[in-house]
């Protein structure tokens, strides 16, 4: 009866060293995520090779986690991080007794999605320029039908007929310097959706200083931004009129978002 537990465990540590030698920066765990996927040694030897050549594990295991869904995944989308869940819960706070929330620059659409799973806001309407994201955001939004509706083009523009009646405006818009990555990232997290401009920040601070015109009076406006950039995004904030502004931070205790009401 052993002999099966046995050859999980090293099945897990083969795969772990193998993963390690490859420069993979969760070895263990996601040696774990292959071996409980793999149907046969065959198709595990296929996903560890995958891996070692560095493509994100999202991207191997075909759909990811996102709070309370499970999203599909595809090259030349942007894989949504951890931290984003952050964000998308201070949205779904936000959204208490809400007709009305967009999320821009949606990417898989893991905010929205999020939004509609966990919370009974009527109408949800997400945007993003790329139209891959576009298409890989409308098949996980699915579910929800009619209820959701995914429109392509440039941050604020698809939105420009709801100004003064959005609720809650989110956005994890690029918000990165031109950088070197790991190869997870530079090889397979489209620039676009990392970078936002020469400094980084460009377009969010596009994104506070039009969001708030879309938004009815009382409306709540939420922004991923970049961790070293919070009382600049707070400042920028401030100046173009939302009140009760203030920074959240991730789980791992870093500047992660600015949260902002339009007056009234």
């Amino acid at each position: 009866m052993r002999a099966e537990p046995d050859r999980d465990r090293l099945r897990l540590t083969s795969v772990a060293e193998r993963l390690r030698s490859a420069g993979v920066g969760t070895p263990e765990a996601d040696a774990r995520w292959l071996v409980d996927l793999a149907l046969s040694d065959d198709e595990l030897e296929q996903l560890v090779r995958r891996r070692e050549e560095r493509e994100p594990l999202q991207l191997v295991i075909g759909s990811w986690p996102f709070r309370g869904v499970e999203l599909s995944m595809r090259p030349g989308v942007f894989i949504p991080r951890p931290e984003t869940e952050v964000v998308a819960g201070l949205a779904i706070a936000a959204a208490d007794g809400a007709r009305l929330v967009v999320d821009l620059c949606t990417g898989s659409g893991a905010i929205a999605a999020a939004v509609a799973d966990e919370t009974k806001v009527p109408r949800i309407v997400a945007t993003d320029r790329s139209p891959d994201a576009v298409d890989l955001a409308r098949h996980n939004l699915r579910a929800w039908g009619e209820r959701v509706d995914v429109r392509v083009g440039d941050l604020l523009d698809p939105v420009r007929d709801l100004q003064g009646h959005v609720d809650v405006l989110v956005a994890n818009p690029p918000y990165l310097p031109p950088e070197t990555w790991e190869p997870e990232v530079a090889d397979h997290d489209p620039v676009s959706a990392l970078v936002g401009g020469p400094g980084g920040h460009e377009l969010v601070d596009r994104v506070l200083a039009e969001g708030p015109a879309l938004l009815r009076p009382g409306g709540t406006l939420v922004v991923e931004i970049d961790d070293r950039r919070g009382q600049e995004a707070a400042a920028h904030a401030r100046a173009a009129g939302l009140r009760d502004v203030e920074l959240v931070r991730d789980l791992a205790g870093r500047d992660r978002a600015v949260l902002g009401k339009r007056d009234g």
